[in-house]
C-alpha cells in the first residue's frame, strides 16, 4: 500500500488545521485579556468591567475546541494502558466500543445544546452585553467537532489504519 492511502482526506486536514488554529487563537486572545486585566487592575489602579468575563468565555471555548482535538489525537489515557494489557482483537473492540459510548452521549450533548440556544437567545451578558448564544454556543459545536472526531477513530479502528497523532498546523 502506497504512502498515500494512509494520507485522511483533505477535508479532515482542513478540518485538523482550523480546530488547532482556533485553539492558539482563543489561547492567545485569553493571554491578551488575563494581561490587559492585570495591567489595568494593578497598575493603573482601574480595572476592566468586562475582561473577567470575557476570560471566562475564551476559557469555555478553549475546554470544548480542546477536548475536540484531544478526541482526534487520541489523548486518553486510560485507552493507552488498556492497549499495553489486551489483545490487538481485544482493543480494538474495546475503542470501538468506548467511541460508541461516546458518539451517543455526544449526540445527545449536540441536540441539547444547539436545543438550549433557542432558550437563551434573549439572555445578555452581564458585563459586556453580548448574546450569551455565544458561550454557550462552545457546547454544541465542541461536541460536534468531538463526534466528527469520535467517527474517525472509529473508522480507523475498523480499518486497521490507525490516526496519525503528528499535530498539524
Amino acid at each position: 500500500m502506497s504512502a498515500d492511502s494512509h494520507r485522511p482526506p483533505v477535508l479532515f486536514n482542513i478540518l485538523d488545521k482550523a480546530v488547532n488554529w482556533m485553539l492558539f487563537l482563543l489561547m492567545a486572545g485569553m493571554v491578551v485579556v488575563i494581561a490587559a486585566q492585570v495591567w489595568y487592575r494593578f497598575v493603573m489602579n482601574d480595572p476592566l468591567d468586562w475582561s473577567e468575563e470575557m476570560g471566562r468565555y475564551l476559557f469555555v471555548w478553549i475546554s470544548f475546541m480542546g477536548a475536540a482535538a484531544g478526541v482526534r489525537y487520541q489523548m486518553h489515557l486510560g485507552i493507552d494502558i488498556i492497549e499495553k494489557l489486551v489483545s490487538p482483537a481485544v482493543y480494538r473492540f474495546v475503542v470501538l466500543l468506548a467511541n460508541l459510548v461516546i458518539q451517543v452521549f455526544l449526540l445527545v450533548i449536540i441536540y441539547w445544546g444547539f436545543k438550549i440556544l433557542g432558550v437563551i437567545r434573549f439572555q445578555t451578558s452581564p458585563s459586556m452585553g453580548i448574546s450569551m448564544v455565544y458561550p454557550y454556543m462552545a457546547v454544541p459545536v465542541g461536541s460536534f467537532f468531538m463526534f466528527i472526531n469520535s467517527l474517525r477513530i472509529s473508522w480507523a479502528t475498523l480499518t486497521g489504519r490507525p490516526l496519525d497523532r503528528k499535530l498539524v498546523l
